[in-house]
């Protein structure tokens, strides 16, 4: 197999994928990841049907990373005023010399 493709195994699957070597690390953490949500949520709710499962952990998943997003804007927009705030100021010392 060519150094940038991978092959893992999810779900009782084996998937072979396109992968730069430098995150072949991070794609098979992920996967691990992944496989632990999704028997996790099984054995929670007891869902037998996998399609269901696997729609609820990528609803989750989505959920979670609209929050992220969203505290990233907010951390953006807090470090942006700071930013603005800065040049006031050194403007003002500049212009006071």
């Amino acid at each position: 197999m060519p150094k940038n493709n991978i092959e893992i195994q999810i779900l009782g699957q084996s998937i072979k994928l396109y992968c730069p070597e430098e995150q072949q690390q991070a794609l098979l953490e992920s996967a691990l990841l992944l496989e632990g949500r999704v028997a996790r949520l099984k054995e929670q709710s007891k869902i037998i049907q996998l399609e269901k499962v696997l729609a609820i952990v990528a609803l989750n998943l989505q959920f979670e990373l609209d929050q992220e997003k969203a505290k990233n804007s907010e951390v953006q927009n807090v470090l942006t005023s700071c930013v603005t705030k800065l040049d006031s100021s050194l403007n003002r010392l500049k212009f006071d010399e």
